[in-house]
């Protein structure tokens, strides 16, 4: 079948050696080699950005302001400058920037207007207004804005998250959702499965290097399901900083000052860095699809979402996408996939650290329901506990606390409030997880408010309940998270797989006074993700050695050390006697002090 599917494709599917034959020679790609800094603008380039800034506000003044419509009111507002609004105070950090724009909500109350440079964003601070807006009223707040650094993005046929509304979004959208449908069956979870005891192997070995190892196990995963071979994890490893860099606040200069991009490209570093991080990316993801196509017609391949593509599964006829758009969902949808399962296994690790109860909790159910093997898919309904921790980390610590703004595409009213076209829509994830009417004591890891009815998210049966479909922190509307199973199989199963096999402590004694376990540190992307710090990881008995050594063999490592030789061109190296920090995402916290937070944080 996928043969013959693949020959009438032939004439217009190209080889990945067509692509190659078109770029230059390149050595290998080592991730931990830094990114050369930007080059310094010279003083006419400057001259030029000022010039430009100064006409957009001149144009702006001269419009003069919208009038209102009919019986609608102006939000509340943060005071500012005259057409420019307010620009001073904007901090970049993902999590410290949920908690300043969080303070304005106690004197603007749950919706307020933020404006600057004329662009106007709105914060909420619940989940029933964000509901109300981008659930219920999606049609008019579904779309994405034009980020500086990521020249075309939107407008583009590549990263779905991120394109603005309109029929691409609509194709790309059906064909996530048909791949997602066809993997949510009992194949497609081998792949986690079988992942989790290469990731039981690496933690017995390499105990310390225990953020590499998550980060490993999600790009292994993710390559299995989206290529049918772990091996183009490395590539994802390769790609993704970059691409989390460059949508991130704390990225690229032009994402704080977006008329440093009108630069002409010879004037822009930006525009040459971001031209090269699209053209690397797609190597990538052209690479791994020819390498699906030559196993097909070998009659090799695994099970993949590539391979749906190419064997045109039902539902596949409605996104009509080509090879270059094809190699880019696929690709993509496995870039959000790491990165966001990455930050709640390392979320896990803090909050056992900091909560260590729950880890015997968790460790008599799993005794009691799995016996001598690990949890599986199948005995989730007796797994209350599991669930109610995987639950509550994702709440603790969201993986995206600010959120990704929706952006509206004609005016409205909401509740008397006028929110005009064009607006930037932020649900402040952070503060709708804590709201105290829900979620009393929402800054501490409660997992009992998912198991007992005196707590207000209590829901029976615990045979289904907790569960994270319905989850706030994937998203709201149309741009609500697809992945939602995968999200579920991989945490569960891991996470079970862990507290089944090792106990998992912070450091005690004289070692735990100079380690002390960091309470909210992340990197400061959009995506966050908690700082590696030393903990311990001792095997719970030698029965459970033995298990896992007979159960794999080896680690199935993807990250390597300096000085071994190179294979392939998208070789992930560790830098030279210093742990892998995956270009500044899992940067540890060692040698640090956590900082000191205020009550409520």
């Amino acid at each position: 079948m996928a043969q013959a599917v693949l020959s009438k494709q032939e004439s217009t599917l190209s080889s990945y050696e067509d692509i190659m034959n078109q770029s230059s020679t390149r050595a290998p790609f080592h991730v931990e080699t830094p990114v050369a800094p930007h080059s310094p603008m010279l003083s006419y380039a400057t001259a030029w950005g000022l010039s430009l800034l100064a006409v957009i506000l001149i144009v702006r003044v001269l419009s003069g302001g919208k009038k209102l419509p009919s019986g609608a009111k102006q939000l509340p507002r943060l005071p500012g400058i005259p057409w420019i609004g307010r620009f001073w105070g904007i901090p970049i950090s993902g999590a410290e920037a949920a908690w300043h724009f969080g303070d304005f909500h106690k004197s603007y109350g749950p919706i307020y207007e933020w404006v600057t440079f004329g662009v106007s964003h709105i914060w909420i601070e619940n989940d029933k207004i964000a509901r109300d807006l981008l659930v219920h009223r999606g049609k008019l707040y579904g779309d994405r804005h034009e980020l500086p650094a990521a020249v075309g993005v939107r407008g583009g046929s590549e990263i779905l998250p991120l394109m603005g509304i309109g029929e691409n979004f609509w194709r790309h959208k059906n064909f996530i959702h048909t791949i997602m449908r066809h993997s949510s069956q009992a194949a497609f979870w081998d792949a986690p499965l079988a992942e989790n005891k290469h990731t039981l192997r690496r933690l017995l070995d390499s105990p310390d290097t225990w953020s590499e190892s998550l980060i490993t196990h999600c790009a292994r995963v993710v390559a299995r399901i989206a290529w049918g071979d772990a091996k183009h994890g490395t590539k994802l490893l390769t790609v993704v900083p970059q691409l989390l860099k460059a949508v991130s606040p704390d990225g690229p200069l032009p994402n704080l000052l977006p008329f440093l991009m009108h630069l002409p490209s010879w004037l822009s570093p930006f525009k040459k860095a971001e031209a090269e991080r699209a053209r690397v990316m797609k190597e990538a993801f052209y690479e791994a699809q020819q390498d699906v196509m030559d196993r097909v017609k070998a009659g090799t391949a695994e099970p993949s979402w590539t391979r749906i593509w190419l064997e045109n599964e039902k539902g596949m006829e409605k996104s009509k996408l080509d090879q270059h758009e094809a190699a880019h969902a696929v690709g993509t949808n496995s870039f959000v996939a790491i990165a966001t399962i990455g930050s709640p296994l390392h979320s896990f690790f803090t909050a056992i650290c900091h909560y260590p109860s729950w880890m015997p909790r968790m460790q008599e159910e799993l005794d009691r329901v799995c016996g001598d093997r690990l949890p599986n898919m199948k005995d989730l309904p007796n797994l209350p506990i599991l669930r109610a921790v995987v639950k509550e980390t994702l709440r603790w610590r969201q993986p995206t606390p600010l959120g990704v703004p929706h952006i509206t595409t004609d005016e409205d009213v909401y509740e008397g409030y006028y929110i005009p076209k064009g607006a930037m829509v932020h649900a402040n994830h952070y503060l709708i997880s804590r709201e105290e009417s829900m979620y009393p004591e929402g800054n501490e890891w409660r997992p009992e408010r998912w198991l007992e009815p005196s707590w207000p998210t209590f829901k029976a049966p615990l045979s289904e309940y907790p569960t994270l479909r319905g989850d706030a922190g994937f998203g709201y509307g149309t741009r609500s998270c697809p992945g939602t199973d995968l999200v579920m199989t991989e945490l569960y199963t891991l996470i079970g797989s862990l507290a089944w096999s090792f106990d998992i402590k912070r450091k005690e004694g004289r070692q735990g006074y100079d380690s002390p376990v960091p309470w909210y540190e992340t990197n400061p992307f959009v995506i966050t993700m908690a700082k590696p710090f030393p903990l311990n990881i001792k095997v719970r008995s030698e029965e459970k050695r033995k298990f896992i050594l007979d159960g794999c063999p080896d680690g199935g490592f993807l990250v390597r050390d300096q000085g071994e030789k190179t294979l392939d061109r998208w070789d992930v190296f560790r830098g030279d006697g210093t742990p892998f920090n995956w270009q500044g995402l899992t940067t540890p916290l060692s040698g640090q002090r956590p900082k000191s937070y205020s009550p409520g944080v």
